[in-house]
């Protein structure tokens, strides 16, 4: 005689995948696969010329203001964090966390940027440090706004320091930028790393009961996802009552409707994130690796669309269950109740976000940061 036993398995790659609504179908075939969000570098003013001194040695740096175009046609105040280290506008750049760029005081940095320039509100931020004029020369009151911004930032990250006779090539500049780097240092407080949309599941106390695989405990930053039933499959709460939205600390099962070899997947209705300023890119190669370059921070905060797809799997095995039943050595468990029971182990892959991006097209620029 043989014993069917049910088997629930999550695949090891099962995660979220990021679809961004109004995108074409040509526009569609562009897209791919990446972690978190990512963008090309755009330099869009050569900016002000910086003169001072980093690491005991003369430095002549451009506040270049540079953006990334992250593929929705609107570009994004980045800065550079990393004073001699050279831009690489040729590879695509990805968000990576803090840990993982070789960058200190990034709190202090981001304190300055919320407190400075995003890339749209020179006017005012001069206007509240008492530096507004009628008449900025040969300068724009966004060239200013960035190179103080900027080099309020590499005061922080490469202790540089502007020269105090001859700060910038514009007389102007001179008396604006040092002013500014001052107001904005004083003015701004250290802000701690900000998050990242996440989306998880323990599977600790996962098992297989019948048809039901389970239970799982959400574990999440977004307030909540909503999501229409798979076919094939119910997703139930700890009472055994069918869910519609999944929230953190969530407690759910997924019921198959058959004993047979089955897969579902849980797709969500689609969600915003708004990235904040803060968050953190690195240049990387086609293959996806990081490529030594100048590191990036991101000025100005934006929202993208986003959903979530939850893939389970059930697998139905056929054990022997003939009599007499050999006893376990040490649980003196059946092999049968074993096999039926607590063989059908659940393998929990982690759940990691996976975004589907634009690559938005490359231009040739030429100019230093």
């Amino acid at each position: 005689m043989m014993t069917k036993a049910l088997k629930g398995t999550m695949a090891a790659a099962a995660g979220v995948a990021l679809g961004l609504t109004g995108v074409t179908a040509a526009q569609a075939q562009d897209e791919e696969a990446g972690i978190l969000a990512a963008g090309n570098v755009v330099i869009e003013d050569d900016g002000i010329e910086l003169y001072g001194t980093a690491g005991g040695e003369e430095k002549e740096p451009n506040a270049s203001m540079i953006a990334l175009d992250t593929g929705d046609g609107e570009y994004r105040t980045v800065y550079c964090i990393q004073l001699e280290v050279d831009l690489e506008e040729q590879y695509l750049h990805e968000e990576r966390p803090w840990d993982d760029v070789p960058v200190e005081d990034l709190p202090k940095v981001l304190g300055v940027l919320l407190a400075g320039y995003d890339g749209t509100n020179a006017g005012e931020l001069l206007e509240e440090a008492g530096l507004a004029s009628d008449d900025y020369g040969d300068v724009t009151q966004d060239q200013l706004a960035y190179a103080a911004t900027q080099s309020a930032i590499w005061s922080l990250t490469d202790g540089w320091t502007l020269d105090a006779t001859d700060p910038t090539g514009d007389d102007v500049a001179d008396e604006i930028v040092p002013a500014l780097q001052a107001w904005l240092l004083e003015n701004s407080a250290p802000v701690e790393e900000p998050e990242e949309p996440y989306f998880d599941y323990d599977a600790t106390d996962a098992k297989v009961e019948g048809t039901t695989v389970g239970p799982f405990t959400v574990d999440t930053n977004i307030d909540s996802l909503s999501f229409e039933q798979p076919e094939g499959a119910t997703v139930v709460d700890e009472n055994g009552e069918e869910l519609t939205t999944l929230t953190d600390g969530q407690v759910f099962s997924v019921k198959f409707d058959k004993a047979e070899t089955a897969s579902v997947t849980i797709i969500t209705d689609i969600v915003e994130w708004t990235t904040p300023a803060g968050r953190t890119f690195v240049p990387v190669d086609a293959d996806g690796a990081d490529v030594e370059g100048q590191r990036l921070i991101l000025a100005e905060e934006f929202t993208e669309e986003f959903y979530f797809e939850i893939p389970f799997e059930i697998t139905v095995d056929e054990v022997p269950s003939e009599s007499p039943k050999p006893q376990l050595p040490v649980t003196g468990s059946s092999l049968t109740t074993v096999a039926t029971v607590g063989g059908a182990v659940l393998l929990a892959g982690v759940a990691a976000m996976v975004l589907m991006r634009r690559r938005a097209a490359r231009a040739d620029w030429g100019s230093d940061a």
